[in-house]
């Protein structure tokens, strides 16, 4: 051209793929950057996913495990290695130890862990005479009952036969005739069945007052007119007033009939424990 003047030079193509090669390699980085976590989220998903699976397995496993230690249980339960071969009873008399093994409703044969030993000391202390139970698995063939019987403290004519009391006033039992050691009651209201109460329940209440060895001694006890009197056998007549504080009354009894040894007397008055009166 003239005057000197340069033709313009050609524009420069960019190469492909872009905005020049540092784009490119931005979008390189951000997408490695990004894989992790793409990576992590995939995982959170498959997890997720897989997840109610994986519970209804654990769920169906230990409900088979549950399955066959419950089968198992009730297998031993039921084998003969684990039955009732003998009901042992102590603490009563051998009549008695029969009525007890009748009451608790275990038989030989039965499974001796099957059982709720609370239940059968409960039916055991049902019966009248009763006082505690305690009932005892000794394996692997032996149930054990303890019996405590409640203790008879007088008797008290009932229809053709007898009633025997403790000192709670409750009837033990009755019986054809009376039982050894024990004084008959005079002055009674009612006498209800086993397991019932004789009134009043103070007559009782005396009986057992007055101590194993001056009961045996002591052939009847009345209550009349609010005064309580006993017979002693071979002896003297009681005379304790009104029946409270029994005890005390009867030990200075028991005391005076000791001091007299055999001297003769008609009565013993104590209604006044603290001034004795014999005569």
């Amino acid at each position: 051209m003239s005057g000197g003047t340069r033709a313009p030079a050609p524009p420069r193509r960019r190469p492909p793929g872009g905005s020049g090669g540092s784009g490119s390699s931005g979008g390189r980085a951000r997408d490695e950057r990004d894989a992790p976590r793409t990576r992590r989220a995939k995982d959170r998903d498959e997890t997720a996913a897989a997840e109610p699976g994986r519970r209804r397995r654990v769920v169906l496993w230990t409900l088979g495990i549950l399955t066959v230690l419950v089968a198992l249980t009730v297998g031993a339960a039921m084998s003969p290695l684990l039955a009732v071969d003998a009901v042992q009873v102590t603490g009563v008399t051998p009549e008695r130890a029969a009525e007890v093994r009748r009451a608790s409703g275990i038989h030989v044969g039965d499974s001796i862990v099957t059982f709720l030993p609370g239940r059968v000391a409960g039916k055991v202390r049902s019966l009248p005479w009763v006082g505690e139970a305690r009932v005892v698995r000794s394996l692997p063939h032996t149930v054990r009952i303890e019996v405590v019987p409640r203790v008879p403290v007088g008797w008290t004519r009932s229809g053709s036969g007898v009633a025997v009391v403790d000192a709670t006033s409750r009837v033990l039992w009755k019986a054809a005739a009376p039982p050894p050691g024990v004084p008959e009651l005079g002055g009674v209201a009612d006498v209800g069945t086993p397991g019932g109460r004789l009134t009043p329940v103070s007559l009782a209440a005396a009986a057992g007052a007055l101590g194993p060895e001056l009961r045996t001694r002591t052939s009847g006890l009345l209550l009349a007119d609010g005064s309580l009197t006993a017979q002693i056998i071979g002896g003297p007549q009681i005379r304790y007033g009104t029946p409270s504080a029994v005890g005390a009354k009867a030990r200075v009894a028991a005391a005076v009939l000791a001091t007299l040894g055999g001297t003769p007397v008609t009565y013993i008055d104590v209604s006044v424990p603290a001034a004795p009166v014999s005569g």
